[in-house]
């Protein structure tokens, strides 16, 4: 296959953007039966990081729909241009089996798909506030996330800490070698702080240099720890004040809170899906600490 991917390559000459190199792939399996070895099962985990062009792909090469196992959370599907939905893939293989089963038309053609609801890695409090960020997807962005089954957990745990009445200098004060500070926070290898990108971490670094590890929302994601810290997500927010429209999904919210509109509030598509991954990181304790506390009001 890489052969004949190539040689459309020489033809056509310099293919630029992903999308038109998997349509090229995609040629280059047609052109013959992909010869490669026999493969029995395929198993793919953190599915809704790929698109739908990379599982037509996948079912080309290894032929056998009903081999090939999936899983993955489609409220994390926080990758730039990814719009990962279940029940495209589903419409796929259904349409993938139809085509290649057109003798046996009676016979089951639909992939079985079954939810993995019960969370082992959150308690209920930590699930809780996620729970409330796919109630947000679902009502002000319902085509951009499939309708689940809530997660749960049997194991009880304290609720997520907001943090208010101090500085970022403050906040990351620990105990030196000389035990001249107060510990606020003790950071170890079972903590994290949680930022939104490089120039965030940076700032954090900056305050302490030994405060240890910090990633970004995009970094953390697959990873778990005890605890979090989220700092400064809605303050370092692109959506800024467009959070207030969350409001409107209280049943007694305020006339002066704006309409939701698609157009003017996409972004907050995006945003809800990079705090539910966020959130999701921590298995005991999550603290959420914004400098500009009324920027995190509309949805805490």
């Amino acid at each position: 296959m890489i052969q004949r991917y190539k040689k459309i390559v020489v033809d056509v000459g310099e293919i630029k953007g992903s999308k038109k190199m998997e349509l090229t792939i995609l040629r280059a399996t047609k052109t013959k039966e992909f010869g490669g070895p026999h493969i029995h099962e395929v198993y793919i985990d953190e599915c809704q990081d790929n698109k739908i062009i990379d599982y037509e792909l996948i079912l080309k090469l290894f032929g056998r729909a009903e081999c090939i196992f999936m899983a993955g959370d489609v409220a994390q599907c926080i990758a730039r241009g990814s719009t990962f939905r279940f029940r495209e893939l589903y419409e796929l293989i259904y349409q993938w089996n139809l085509k290649r089963d057109l003798k046996n038309q009676y016979k089951s053609l639909k992939p079985k798909e079954f939810e993995l609801n019960v969370n082992y890695r959150s308690h209920k409090g930590i699930l809780q506030l996620a729970s409330s960020v796919i109630h947000l997807l679902h009502v002000f962005f319902p085509d951009s996330i499939d309708k689940l089954s809530p997660e749960f957990s049997e194991v009880s745990g304290p609720q997520p800490l907001i943090i208010e009445g101090c500085e970022a200098e403050t906040l990351f004060v620990y105990r030196n070698d000389n035990r001249k500070e107060n510990v606020f926070i003790e950071f170890g290898a079972g903590q994290v702080i949680i930022v939104r990108d490089e120039t965030a971490k940076k700032r954090v670094k900056d305050i302490n240099s030994d405060i240890g590890l910090v990633l970004t929302v995009f970094e953390a994601k697959g990873m778990e720890f005890n605890d979090v810290l989220l700092y400064n997500f809605f303050t370092d927010s692109p959506a800024l004040l467009k959070w207030e429209v969350i409001l409107s999904d209280l049943d007694d919210y305020s006339a002066w809170i704006p309409k939701f509109s698609p157009e003017c509030h996409y972004i907050l598509s995006s945003e809800l899906k990079h705090l539910y991954v966020a959130i999701t990181r921590a298995r005991e304790h999550l603290w959420i600490f914004d400098e500009d506390a009324k920027l995190s009001e509309s949805i805490l």
